[in-house]
């Protein structure tokens, strides 16, 4: 009998009517095997600017959209309690905000204010069960682990592999892939009940060659090389699904002949020697977990040379607290500014940040600091114009060395006309970095001028002359 697949998220080449919309409420019961790719919600609503560096949706998209997250949960769920099996592409991590229905009220009058709450989502959470920590990152490298479960697998599209995310903790599976750092996994096999979770790394095809277009038809057709292509996919999948299958049909070891009358000398002193080692593993898990809660802290100044966006603007408070100023964002459901800043000496700031990939700052975010300034000195409770600061971070995605760009000659002009002051985040993080490690209370002050005296230009930092 031939297998019913079910594919959401992910267009198996010469299968197209196997595919499933996201957005469908479409049952699992009929399939035999399911591949699910990762969706975020493609053709709904979202608010422009972005919130926080990521898309945050209107209600009635937020509200579509876990509906979705719920359905396709509870049928996966369903589906891997028969005794089935689902095939989990791990692509991109997406996070974006959904809003939650409820809403605060503040003030009165003219001053009513109305915040929408949102909460952070993202786009693994139809998943009805934990894979591990999940963490964007890009990569080729892929190392098989030589189960022979998946060697027609691997053998077959080494070449078409690729990492999107990696997964860390992973807890009760078998790991297939991993990359050249082993605690990172690319891809294992869960056990859910009866049945199992194949998570497996991103399998690309060559989109450009398995489709042709005939004119005559206004209508494209896949290529011989993708129905090959397909072909190949789905057997590797049935073939997977078969031994998988076969596995789970092993009666498994009855509670009672683990009882010591039915043991080998042997097999107890292999059993001490893995508790004794379970035991000794998740003590180091423990320290390591600890210890990489300190170097991400440790870590964050970082940020400064190749973020954009909140992480960006975090970092930019952090470096600014370690230079002596008070810092912190300011939201109160209407005015929306990335930082308010207060020197020791008693000036007053508002600072906005950007982070470009491969171009210099613009006016674009010039603009959008002057429009802060102005609603910011417009508050009742703000008696005097504060100074403005644009932290950039042009390049972002260069080695500091390498990079020759910094703002537009517009920005320029009109940072020296309007005396905001520009700051480069590699430079502020040249200083902060300095001052972390030393106690230098006059070369932390000297920063500060340097900030206060650099109104209208790029700000130049002293240089640092190392005590001996």
């Amino acid at each position: 009998m031939n297998k019913k697949i079910f594919t959401i998220g992910y267009e198996i080449p010469g299968r197209s009517e196997d595919l499933l919309d996201f957005t469908s409420n479409k049952s699992l019961m009929d399939a035999d095997i399911v591949l699910f790719n990762t969706d975020t919600p493609n053709g709904l609503d979202y608010i422009y600017p972005t919130f926080q560096g990521k898309n945050s949706y209107t209600e009635d998209a937020s509200f579509d959209y876990k509906e979705q997250l719920k359905h396709w949960r509870n049928e996966l769920d369903n589906f891997l309690k028969t005794g089935k099996i689902v095939f989990l592409l791990l692509s991109t991590k997406e996070e974006f905000y959904l809003k939650t229905g409820e809403k605060q009220h503040s003030g009165t009058g003219r001053n009513r204010q109305t915040t929408n709450i949102v909460n952070l989502h993202n786009n693994y959470e139809f998943l009805p069960v934990n894979i591990g920590r999940i963490t964007a990152a890009t990569g080729k490298h892929i190392e098989f682990t030589g189960n022979i479960i998946f060697n027609d697998f691997f053998k077959r599209f080494k070449k078409n592999l690729e990492y999107q995310v990696y997964l860390e903790n992973v807890e009760n599976a078998q790991v297939i892939f991993t990359g050249k750092d082993k605690t990172k996994t690319l891809g294992a096999v869960y056990k859910i009940g009866d049945g199992h979770l194949v998570v497996l790394p991103y399998v690309k095809n060559d989109e450009e060659n398995f489709t042709r277009y005939d004119k005559k038809e206004d209508k494209s057709y896949w290529t011989e090389d993708a129905i090959k292509f397909g072909n190949n996919f789905i057997d590797c999948l049935l073939s997977i699904n078969q031994q998988l299958a076969q596995e789970s049909k092993k009666t498994p070891l009855p509670k009672w002949a683990t009882l010591k009358q039915f043991s080998t000398k042997k097999e107890l002193e292999t059993k001490k020697a893995i508790d004794k080692n379970t035991k000794g593993i998740e003590e180091i898990k423990l320290r390591n977990e600890k210890l990489q809660v300190e170097l991400e802290e440790e870590q964050a100044l970082k940020d400064l040379l190749f973020e954009q966006g909140k992480p960006l603007e975090n970092a930019v408070i952090e470096s600014l607290k370690i230079l002596g100023y008070k810092a912190e964002n300011y939201d109160d459901g209407e005015l929306e500014l990335d930082q308010v800043i207060t020197s020791p000496e008693g000036h007053r700031f508002i600072g906005e940040c950007e982070g470009k990939d491969n171009k210099d700052i613009n006016i674009t975010k010039f603009r959008q600091l002057l429009e802060s300034l102005n609603a910011d000195f417009a508050r009742e409770e703000v008696e005097e114009k504060a100074f403005g600061i644009l932290f950039g971070n042009p390049e972002r995605l260069k080695n500091p060395a390498e990079r020759t760009l910094d703002f537009t000659k517009k920005c320029k002009i009109g940072a020296e006309r309007e005396k905001i002051l520009l700051i480069k985040t590699t430079d502020l993080f040249v200083v902060t970095k300095y001052l972390k490690e030393n106690n230098d209370t006059a070369y932390q002050k000297a920063c500060r001028k340097a900030i206060y005296d650099g109104l209208g230009k790029i700000v130049r930092f002293p240089s640092i002359h190392k005590k001996k």
